[in-house]
C-alpha cells in the first residue's frame, strides 16, 4: 500500500466514524445516499492504486468529514492509521465497493459501510 493509499484509507475511516457518530446521536438517522456513493467511489479509487487520483480524492473525503461534523453537531474524527489491505474490515468494504452500484445502495448496506469503516478508528 502506498502512502497516498494510507492517507485515503485513514480519511475514509474518519468519514465512516463521523457519520456513525451522527447516526448514534440521532437514532433512526441514516444519511442520504450521497456519502455512501462518495465512499464507494473513493474505495474504488483506492483499489485502482492511482496515486494522482487518490491525492485528489483524499482532501474531498476530509471535507465531507468536516461537512458532516458541522451539519450534525458531532466531532470530526481525525484520519486513522489503517493497515489497509491487511485489515479484514477494510478488505470487506473494498470487496463491497468493487461489486456495488453506488446509486442503488440500500440504507442498511450504507449503515453497514459506515459502521465497518468506523470500526477501524
Amino acid at each position: 500500500m502506498s502512502t497516498a493509499q494510507d492517507q485515503l484509507a485513514g480519511a475514509l475511516v474518519a468519514f465512516g466514524a463521523t457519520i456513525t457518530d451522527a447516526m448514534d446521536a440521532a437514532p433512526g438517522f441514516v444519511p442520504c445516499g450521497t456519502p455512501s456513493q462518495v465512499i464507494i467511489d473513493a474505495l474504488n479509487t483506492y483499489a485502482a492504486a492511482d496515486d494522482a487520483a487518490i491525492a485528489q480524492t483524499t482532501p474531498n473525503i476530509l471535507a465531507f468529514v468536516e461537512h458532516v461534523s458541522d451539519h450534525r453537531g458531532v466531532t470530526a474524527h481525525e484520519p486513522a492509521a489503517v493497515s489497509g489491505a491487511d485489515a479484514e474490515p477494510f478488505k470487506q468494504v473494498l470487496a463491497f465497493a468493487a461489486e456495488a452500484d453506488p446509486s442503488a445502495v440500500t440504507p442498511d448496506k450504507a449503515e453497514w459501510l459506515y459502521r465497518t469503516l468506523a470500526s477501524l478508528a
